[in-house]
């Protein structure tokens, strides 16, 4: 499954806010890196190619997702380090480390998204997630 790369700026009301936001997404299993300056935040995702509209969901709605505004760039040759693995979570949980209810998510249908790969309600079959032990 192609993979594509997100690196999402984004602009909060104030530090104390770009620093909730970033310890809210710390453990995202799409997440490889993430850091404040200020009231930004920088954060880089990997996720499959058909999960784009998540990279780019901040920009075009930044406000339900805590933030003032946002950037998204996508990059779609995704070239990994040498011993870089994207890596799934380490076990299932019931709900996603960001604390959002996929079960209820109005996104599930909007863009068919198949939930956060991190739970245990996750599609897997169409999502290709797989936990830490999984690989």
């Amino acid at each position: 499954m192609k993979s594509i790369l997100g690196i999402v700026i984004g602009e909060t009301s104030s530090p104390e806010e770009a620093n909730k936001r970033a310890e809210t997404m710390k453990n995202c299993p799409n997440l490889v890196a993430l850091g404040t300056n200020s009231n930004m935040i920088s954060s880089v995702y990997i996720v499959p190619a058909q999960k784009e509209w998540w990279l780019r969901y901040p920009e075009t709605n930044p406000k339900e997702t805590g933030l003032e505004k946002a950037t998204a760039f996508v990059v779609r040759d995704v070239i990994y380090a040498r011993d870089f693995s994207p890596m799934g979570p380490e076990k299932r949980v019931g709900t996603p480390p960001c604390g959002a209810d996929c079960a209820i998510c109005l996104l599930r249908e909007r863009y068919g998204c198949d939930g956060c790969p991190a739970t245990i309600t996750t599609k897997k079959e169409s999502s290709g997630a797989k936990t830490i032990k999984d690989k």
